[in-house]
């Protein structure tokens, strides 16, 4: 393909033209090209051809500096030009290849007869999927097996939690929905499953994850009675506490935090015996919480709701009557 001319080489060698022109018929006109035969004349006409070359080489100079200067540009423009169609074709080979792996991870989750595989088999494709970076489709599958009890609670957290650290805000928000709406089934017979970026309260989660992790770990002690926590699973119950006062301790939006407060309240009560809790960000002072959170008034009809059922669990059990 032709190139177009380059319009500062035309416009450069039209002023020269115009210039050496102009220049050799000033000269013709005052007579600097007769030559009569004298002496003086053939030095005058000397010094007039001198002076012609010396514009001639000035001009071949320009012309060859404004000459370099377009080659330079249009290397540039070609090298910039291949450099993107490299990103390009690049880009477009790792997204296949994403696919095709994606592609494969799903063929992981049942066999050529249509028959679910095995547990562990399954999460190693979530963890694949996960790590390709296919949040969206992998929090919809965790979601799905969570619903049907077909996946583990610690490998579910696992996604979960690298969703809520690398993912995208959709991501994010997608996340803390699906750990809070299955947040009952994170119980284990050694305690409970959280993400850790919950557990241990990283800074900068988002106001939503924030908001909704609180409830969420609140609906993780929930799902076992208080005098259970205490009696069997009291540094696991502890470690949530701890991650809630870190909210606590953290929270800047005013609102998060009177709910956050309300919250705390009936948790920090079922466990009157907790004062100094020693987490690996911070030691939590619990009487201190205690006092802060005690006139804390929730801001929102999902609290409302947490604080009802918290209330009925943090409530005290009648010796005589069978725990559900």
């Amino acid at each position: 393909m032709a190139h177009r001319p380059n319009g500062a080489l035309a416009l450069t060698l039209g002023s020269i033209i115009l210039l050496f022109a102009g220049l050799l018929a000033f000269m013709g006109h005052l007579g600097f090209f007769t030559f009569t035969g004298s002496d003086p004349s053939s030095k005058i006409v000397a010094a007039a051809l001198a002076l012609v070359g010396a514009f001639l080489g000035a001009a071949v100079s320009i012309v060859g500096l404004v000459v370099k200067s377009s080659i330079d540009r249009q290397t540039e423009s070609r090298q910039a030009m291949e450099s993107e169609r490299a990103a390009a074709l690049q880009w477009e080979a790792e997204q296949r290849l994403k696919l095709e792996a994606g592609v494969r991870a799903l063929q992981l989750f049942s066999t050529s007869a249509g028959d679910l595989t095995p547990a562990i088999q399954r999460e190693g494709a979530l963890f694949m999927l996960a790590n390709l970076g296919q949040h969206e489709l992998t929090l919809q599958l965790v979601d799905e097996l969570l619903s049907k009890e077909e996946v583990s609670p610690g490998a579910a957290v696992a996604i979960l939690n690298q969703a809520l650290l690398k993912g995208g805000e959709e991501h994010k928000t997608r996340a803390i929905s699906v750990f809070s709406s299955h947040a009952h089934r994170m119980v284990t017979p050694a305690g409970a499953d959280v993400p850790e970026c919950l557990l241990n309260w990283v800074p900068g989660l988002p106001p939503y994850v924030r908001e909704w992790g609180v409830i969420a770990l609140a609906d993780v002690l929930l799902a076992r009675p208080a005098q259970d926590w205490r009696e069997q699973f009291l540094f696991q119950a502890y470690s949530l506490l701890a991650a809630l006062s870190i909210a606590w301790t953290e929270e800047t939006d005013p609102r998060l935090r009177r709910n956050l407060g309300a919250i705390l309240q009936p948790l920090l009560a079922a466990f009157p015996d907790s004062q100094l809790l020693c987490h690996p960000r911070l030691s939590i002072d619990t009487d201190r919480i205690r006092t802060e959170v005690a006139h804390q008034v929730p801001d929102g009809q999902a609290t409302e709701e947490l604080l009802q059922r918290l209330a009925q669990w943090g409530a005290p059990t009648d010796p005589a009557r069978p725990r559900p």
